[in-house]
């Protein structure tokens, strides 16, 4: 199974950079996310996801989304009962998601998801801009 590497570029900062690793089940989804098609990008994450978890059993996903619109909230929203689906399959699943110190709106946000969907998500305050690792 590939990588996906999914880079937002100068002329597109819509979407945010996106990282998953096949070789250590770990993802990474970092910047601002209001691209107006923004579901067929998170769905093409979610496929990715349910195929390695098809074959392996554990997946980690960090996130530095700092501002996302209603259609990336319904694409990550996907994402995450995706993810919550492979929990009944005895998957490990992490989840985290680096918020900025004072940004109470977009903290609230993702503990809404949360409680939509169920899953535990890790929210870490940071005064720091999260960049992907890899």
């Amino acid at each position: 199974m590939e990588n996906l590497s999914i880079n937002a570029s100068s002329q597109n900062k819509q979407i945010p950079q996106i990282f998953l690793n096949a070789d250590n089940g770990k993802g990474e989804i970092t910047g601002a996310s209001f691209h107006e098609n923004a579901f067929y990008l998170y769905k093409e994450v979610t496929n990715w996801i349910n195929e390695y978890l098809e074959e392996n059993n554990a997946f980690s996903l960090t996130f530095g989304v700092n501002y996302f619109n209603t259609a990336s909230a319904k694409g990550i929203f996907n994402i995450l009962s995706s993810l919550k689906e492979w929990t009944h399959e005895n998957k490990s699943i992490s989840i985290k998601w680096y918020v900025f110190e004072n940004d109470d709106d977009l903290y609230e946000d993702i503990e809404t998801l949360a409680e939509d969907v169920e899953l535990n998500i890790s929210i870490i305050m940071s005064d720091k801009k999260h960049q992907i690792a890899s």
